[in-house]
């Protein structure tokens, strides 16, 4: 039998990346030049992939985890806490420690790098026969 975790990515979108909106006074709109902000989203650099609990593995047990989280100025994880799993504290320990390890390549915004705040992940656990036995 074969393992495989899967990562589903659903990072929030800082209010920064967008351009501000035009002025509404028409006289101002004669002068509006949009203006691209300098910003870059956090990257991911390194993933380290969570284990499959052998108890799970051994029990057929297929779930997820769906994780919160903040982006430092560094790129390293922090303040990593669980909000839903299925089966509730099955992977929750695997999935939070793997996170943990994660490290990306922080978010610029003019220069300085910015901490990025409740971020989610979501771990998918799914086992796979294998047929060739």
């Amino acid at each position: 039998m074969a393992v495989s975790l899967s990562v589903l990515l659903m990072a929030n979108t800082a209010a920064a990346n967008m351009p501000p909106p035009p002025p509404k006074n028409h006289a101002d709109a004669k002068q509006y030049t949009p203006v691209e902000p300098k910003v870059n989203e956090a990257s991911p650099i390194a993933h380290v992939s969570p284990t499959y609990p052998e108890a799970a593995a051994k029990a057929n047990t297929e779930g997820f985890v769906v994780l919160q989280f903040d982006i430092t100025e560094t790129g390293a994880t922090d303040n990593v806490t669980v909000v839903e799993s299925s089966p509730e504290g099955v992977f929750d320990k695997s999935a939070s420690s793997a996170l943990k390890q994660w490290q990306y390549k922080p978010r610029v915004q003019n220069g300085k790098a910015l901490r990025q705040t409740g971020l989610l992940v979501q771990l998918d656990y799914k086992l796979s026969s294998d047929d060739a036995d």
